[in-house]
């Protein structure tokens, strides 16, 4: 099989996988809101904002450089290439172990010294026994990714999956009460851990190593990817924290709920951009511009196109979206997830050129954006979420991810020289509006209905505007010849 084939191949089976993923994990995440209702989720969704910091500072970039590490295997010869990435996932593999249980560990202790209710302290000690797992799944993620066997990735992910789905079905119906739903996630996670790391090829040898002078190396490579993912979850997770300390759990509860959703769709330009950017950092090494170009180029369009359909249909659908999740109670937050989606279409296409820092090697050069961002963003909150709730948060959040998508375009232009033509923005935002209308005037309907609608309007108009043709993804991938 071609490697365009390949990538191809497992990049349809990440889409199916992510798909069903999505839809099971809404179906969980319903579960959740309506047995808690938005006071107890408001709980939930602090113990899940102040882990996310600490799980961010765990993996300190470790994600990203895994992925260039092994990008880097290809030039090998076979038997160098497999000895190469046992030792880079032995050591890796061991460094993101020990880090995640000190952090993990150590989030609980500090908790416990912080004026939160005993509710988020205990839910902050439970669900980090679910984000130990993920920082886990995530490292093995990458080898299954630059290996293309994402075949692995499915299946573990749609177990995991359907395990706290049924799990927190059961626990739903018997009435275990708040604790009890909440280790639902640490096992589901466990099962998707457990799958992947027994997958993991014979030939390939997963255990710990413990060669420091490669940690140092490690260390030394991640430390400005890490230092600014954890600028970015700092701006991106402090509006939660900082809401939960001016405003009542009610309000998180509705706030958290929408940023659920969010967290939920972002997981999909990831699965695209994993498969890519080995590629672009290849493309880059051997100074092919023009490949380098057109990669650049096609996934810009891909993102874009997938994005603006999910913001304006969202815009539209908001509180249809938040009474069927979580009931009537969650009604209010319909409103708010029609800012927040704004937020998540501007982030689907920066997260791209915040990759593409990675991988043409200007980690050090985005800090100060990423620093300067997470400081206007603690600013705004601090001013706008005590006098305007969930609605500051909200907005300063859409500032937010807007500027760091100027900054990292703007990087991305002046280490290139190239600068994504945005005529398909154009071509999918009026395919995007006639979708807005038909969804107006039906919106009445059922929201499934209105859904498969819009997304069958919003296609055929773009092909009518002559923004996609059947070869744009194969476009994409056929750069990676």
């Amino acid at each position: 099989m071609t490697l365009t084939r390949s990538v191809a191949k497992n990049f349809t089976i990440q889409i199916i996988g992510r798909i069903l993923a999505l839809f099971l994990g809404l179906f969980v995440v319903s579960l959740l809101m309506r047995y808690l209702g938005p006071k107890d989720y408001g709980h939930y969704s602090t113990a899940v904002a102040f882990l996310q910091i600490f799980g961010i500072i765990a993996d300190f970039g470790l994600y990203l450089i895994t992925l260039r590490y092994l990008g880097e295997t290809d030039s090998l010869l076979e038997g160098e290439k497999k000895n190469r990435t046992n030792f880079i996932l032995s050591n890796i593999f061991t460094l993101r172990f020990f880090s995640a249980f000190i952090f993990y560990g150590g989030a609980f202790i500090f908790c416990l010294f912080l004026p939160y209710s005993g509710m988020v302290k205990m839910a902050v000690g439970i669900l980090s026994g679910s984000f130990f797992f993920c920082t886990l799944i995530q490292m093995l993620s990458a080898f299954y990714q630059q290996t293309l066997q994402t075949k692995k990735i499915f299946w573990g992910e749609i177990w995991g999956k359907i395990i706290t789905l049924a799990l927190m079905a059961v626990f739903v119906w018997r009435d275990f009460g708040f604790y009890a739903v909440l280790s639902v996630f640490s096992l589901g996670h466990l099962v998707n851990f457990l799958i992947l790391f027994f997958s993991v090829p014979e030939k390939t040898a997963l255990k710990f190593g413990f060669n420091f002078s490669f940690w140092k190396e490690i260390i030394k490579q991640s430390w400005p990817v890490g230092l600014a993912i954890i600028l970015n979850v700092l701006y991106f997770k402090a509006d939660t924290l900082i809401l939960s300390f001016y405003r009542s759990p009610e309000e998180v509860g509705l706030y958290g709920a929408c940023y659920r959703i969010l967290e939920v769709l972002i997981t999909v330009p990831p699965l695209f951009l994993g498969l890519i950017l080995p590629k672009i950092a290849s493309v880059w090494q051997q100074k092919q511009h023009q490949q380098l170009k057109n990669l650049v180029q096609k996934s810009f369009d891909f993102l874009v196109i997938i994005s603006l359909p999910m913001v304006l249909g969202t815009i539209i659908l908001g509180e249809k979206i938040m009474i069927l999740l979580g009931g009537r109670q969650f009604s209010p937050a319909g409103e708010v997830l029609k800012v927040v989606i704004i937020a998540a279409g501007i982030l689907f296409v920066a997260e791209l050129f915040k990759n593409l820092a990675v991988g043409l090697g200007k980690q050090k050069q985005i800090l100060p954006f990423y620093l300067l961002t997470m400081i206007l963003s603690l600013i705004g909150y601090f001013i706008f979420i005590p006098k305007y709730s969930y609605w500051g948060a909200a907005w300063v959040t859409v500032f937010s991810e807007a500027l760091m998508f100027v900054f990292t375009l703007l990087l991305f232009r002046k280490t290139t020289g190239i600068l994504p033509n945005p005529g398909i923005f154009f071509k999918s935002l009026m395919a995007g509006l006639v979708m807005s209308v038909v969804l107006v005037l039906c919106q009445n309907f059922n929201l499934i209905f209105l859904i498969l609608l819009g997304a069958t309007v919003y296609t055929a108009f773009l092909y009518f505007f002559k923004g996609i043709d059947k070869g744009l993804l194969k476009d994409v991938l056929n750069s990676n010849k």
